[in-house]
């Protein structure tokens, strides 16, 4: 049976009405108006950033019902029921961290903890804050521009990514414009951060470095146009349908198209039930997909 490594999930609140609640028990999931699942149930043929101000509030609102339910019990439950071997949980400073996570790990070795730069840190101390946690388990850097209200162009990205890229261990970014709140609230985010010029300008900078450009499937051909002749750029396959995979892998690459599912937003059963369909005469590609691109670059043991 094919192994299934997905490189991008969250566990917890990674919004800033910060509940916490990552390790909360008995968290039912509740009866709501889910944009999501309709998304999903189309194969990800329906689009889900939508520009009715009504329909994109209700997405706000799932997203946020979604991440209360994402409690480490029924996270795992998830991964049990469909057969996923490894998640990388993707902390979101200030409201999710690389200790939260960490934790996580140690009880459930199907976690994989990445950690996230704490951008109200001088550069010195967040380089040695993220060295730190190196030394204690940390898999992979996570860099979302929106939620933490930073540029690409920022020197302090730059430092988090350089720790990374020395030590040889991948960077996530958050790569599309996007919106978390609704008009109600007033938190620094800034979805213009999102826009996907901002990799590809950072991008050339650190060659040598694995950069994971997170979402990027869905504009396959751009991305590939925009990080050409980058040999350490890769992408994931959060809310694809099997066309958009097969288009990335024929653009992007067969080595750099990682099976991703921005849990809790995206659920596994229909992301998996996409990946079989795009490689269903390939046996080798999706092995490449579900695990072995991911396995290559996170250094796990055999790749």
């Amino acid at each position: 049976m094919v192994k299934i490594l997905d490189i991008h999930t969250h566990v917890g609140d990674i919004f800033h009405e910060n509940r916490s609640i990552t390790f909360k028990t008995n968290i039912k999931k509740g009866d709501y108006e889910d944009p999501f699942i309709e998304v999903e149930r189309s194969g990800y043929t329906k689009p889900l950033i939508v520009k009715d101000e009504k329909d994109h509030q209700r997405l706000i609102d799932a997203g946020q019902y979604r991440v209360w339910e994402c409690t480490m019990e029924n996270f795992g439950n998830d991964m049990t029921e469909d057969h996923v071997d490894y998640a990388c949980l993707l902390p979101v400073l200030p409201n999710t961290s690389f200790e939260e996570y960490l934790a996580v790990s140690k009880l459930d070795s199907r976690f994989i903890p990445f950690t996230c730069p704490d951008f109200s840190l001088s550069i010195p101390e967040l380089e040695k804050k993220l060295e730190l946690d190196i030394q204690r388990g940390a898999k992979g850097l996570k860099i979302h521009p929106i939620l933490q209200n930073v540029s690409l162009e920022d020197p302090k990205v730059e430092a988090a990514v350089e720790v990374f890229g020395k030590a040889n261990i991948p960077t996530i970014f958050h790569v599309g414009v996007t919106s978390y709140y609704g008009p109600d609230k007033d938190y620094p985010t800034n979805p213009e951060f999102g826009d996907p010029q901002y990799f590809y300008d950072f991008a050339p900078r650190f060659s040598k470095y694995p950069l994971i450009a997170a979402h990027c499937c869905l504009l396959a051909e751009d991305f590939a146009k925009n990080t050409k002749g980058l040999d350490n750029v890769y992408t994931d396959t959060t809310m694809c349908s099997a066309e958009l995979m097969q288009q990335g892998v024929k653009y992007i690459g067969e080595d750099k198209v990682l099976f991703g599912t921005d849990y809790p937003f995206g659920t596994f059963k229909y992301s998996i039930e996409e990946v079989k369909r795009a490689f269903a005469d390939d046996e080798r590609m999706m092995n490449k997909v579900f695990f072995e691109n991911a396995a290559k670059i996170l250094h796990l043991e055999g790749y």
